[in-house]
């Protein structure tokens, strides 16, 4: 009976700044409308509501609302074509009536996953530890230019990027999960999950160290372990460091603040019996 009384107010196109309308409240949302329940479920209605508004009566904009409460969570970056997607479909069933409530509903679960999984090999696997090393490049004896490099630059790449996609989704419209999902998607991601690991490990060698002051006697003198192991294997000791660090936190769950706590702990004792 309620979809009785929903109607059309308009056949126009979404115009350019209504566009971007729609762009500001999803780039605005996740984190506001983030809960335990549906994750990023409230940020679809919300953020649509421009649309709904243009083409529905009270009816339809309380129908379009309800259908997007539904649970919703991936990467927030990369994961930005899906909205511009959903608004193109959201815009074709409002004007010509050929595209469905579930067809909706099942495009956007289907690419939840692969992009959470591009998102999330690209944004913390690869933008962030590269712009990272840039600002600890900048930060050397003290100065605050790293520190204000990546304030600045990060939020500036992370915008464009969702700009971008969002313009991107738009235009693929319903053809876009075509595009995202299948044999070429998931090379993609394989790409970028190796590359990134590429990168964490240059990260990981360029800056991660731990100087050990043992040593053990070689005739009248005596040689320093680390020089030893360094001889063996380069860097052997801040590689063991960054997989103990990603085991505890991978595989026994340790939250960020309790592995800084543990390294202050380890240290300060380490420190005293004379290994580092």
């Amino acid at each position: 009976m309620e979809e009785e009384n929903i109607k059309s107010k308009t056949t126009e196109r979404l115009t350019k700044k209504e566009l971007n309308r729609i762009w500001w409240r999803f780039a605005l949302s996740p984190i506001a409308a983030c809960s335990s329940e549906r994750m990023l479920g409230m940020q679809f209605p919300w953020s649509l509501i421009p649309l709904f508004k243009k083409y529905y009566n009270k009816a339809g904009q309380v129908d379009g609302m309800k259908r997007h409460t539904s649970f919703y969570n991936t990467e927030t970056v990369f994961g930005f074509v899906i909205p511009g997607i959903i608004t193109a479909m959201e815009e074709e069933k409002a004007i010509n009536h050929n595209v469905d409530n579930e067809v909706i509903e099942t495009t956007k679960i289907s690419l939840m996953g692969p992009m959470a999984g591009i998102g999330d090999a690209m944004n913390p696997g690869l933008i962030i530890p590269l712009l990272l090393s840039i600002a600890i490049s900048f930060s050397k004896n003290g100065s605050p230019l790293g520190a204000l490099f990546y304030m600045i630059v990060y939020p500036l790449v992370v915008t464009i990027i969702m700009r971008l996609l969002f313009k991107k989704g738009y235009e693929l419209g319903v053809n876009g999960i075509n595009v995202l999902i299948g044999n070429k998607a998931n090379k993609i991601k394989d790409t970028l999950i190796l590359f990134g690991t590429i990168i964490m490990g240059g990260v990981a060698a360029s800056y991660v160290n731990l100087p050990l002051k043992l040593t053990i006697p070689s005739g009248n003198d005596r040689i320093k372990v680390e020089n030893l192991l360094n001889g063996v294997f380069p860097k052997l000791v801040p590689l063991l460091l960054v997989i103990g660090t990603w085991y505890l936190m991978k595989k026994k769950k340790i939250s960020t603040l309790k592995m800084i706590i543990i390294y202050i702990i380890a240290i300060f004792a380490l420190s005293f019996i004379g290994v580092v």
